[in-house]
């Protein structure tokens, strides 16, 4: 190697070190390790409205940039790890609590009405129950499930509409998409594989005591019984 090539390639060398020095630290934390860093991802969202795409490939990525999903979910999913799973802490908590109309909940709709949610009760023998006993030990969902239901229907009328013959009781509609993702870290190409409606009835009329007796009843529509475990363990959720 003659002196002119030599003193090229030792300046390179030279640049690229001091490169790597610089680096800070948070830069070097913030890659991913190998580790479950590439490979398959499954898990679900609740539909917020914000336009997942349905029909068409998406990176995980977007789910942050674009569609108001939490970055750390993002960056967990990323990562490779399972979502959290929510049914074994929301029934050990309803556990705890007595009296079929005690209230347990509360927050605000789509519109800024108050839903109310009450410890109810299920007996399996007569199928008979409301509330949120009945929708865990039924169909398997939790409070936060059917709050997403209430914050997130369907746009427009068909994501909220009055229960025929009970006219201060509406039905809720929305959507949970399963999605699979293949590739690396955030930027894994994802699709939509599975969609799963899921209904929520509220009253708003009748007063327990002074309060509407509020979620009377919430489920899969299509399934009997119990949904399958990954629409309450949604990630935005």
């Amino acid at each position: 190697m003659n002196a002119r090539r030599y003193a090229v390639a030792s300046a390179a060398l030279g640049l690229a070190a001091g490169l790597f020095a610089a680096a800070p630290a948070s830069a070097m934390a913030a890659a991913p390790s190998t580790e479950g860093s590439s490979g398959d991802v499954e898990f679900s969202v609740f539909d917020n409205g914000s336009g997942i795409p349905r029909n068409s490939s998406f990176q995980l990525a977007d789910l942050g940039r674009k569609h108001g999903i939490a970055d750390s979910a993002v960056k967990q999913l990323g990562a490779g790890k399972a979502p959290r799973t929510a049914g074994a802490e929301s029934n050990a908590e309803s556990k705890k609590l007595s009296g079929p109309d005690t209230l347990v909940g509360q927050w605000k709709d789509r519109d800024g009405w108050t839903v109310y949610m009450r410890q109810g009760y299920y007996d399996p023998v007569r199928d008979k129950g409301f509330g949120l006993a009945k929708i865990e030990q039924k169909h398997n969902l939790t409070m936060k499930a059917v709050e997403a239901t209430t914050k997130y229907p369907r746009p427009g009328a068909a994501g909220k509409q009055k229960f025929a013959g009970y006219p201060d009781t509406w039905n809720y509609f929305t959507d949970v998409l399963h999605v699979k993702c293949s590739g690396w870290w955030i930027f894994r190409t994802c699709r939509v594989d599975k969609v799963q409606p899921v209904r929520a009835g509220v009253d708003f009329s009748f007063k327990v005591p002074m309060l509407p007796k509020g979620v009377i009843t919430a489920y899969c529509e299509g399934v009997q019984g119990r949904c399958p475990d990954w629409v309450k363990n949604a990630v935005n959720i």
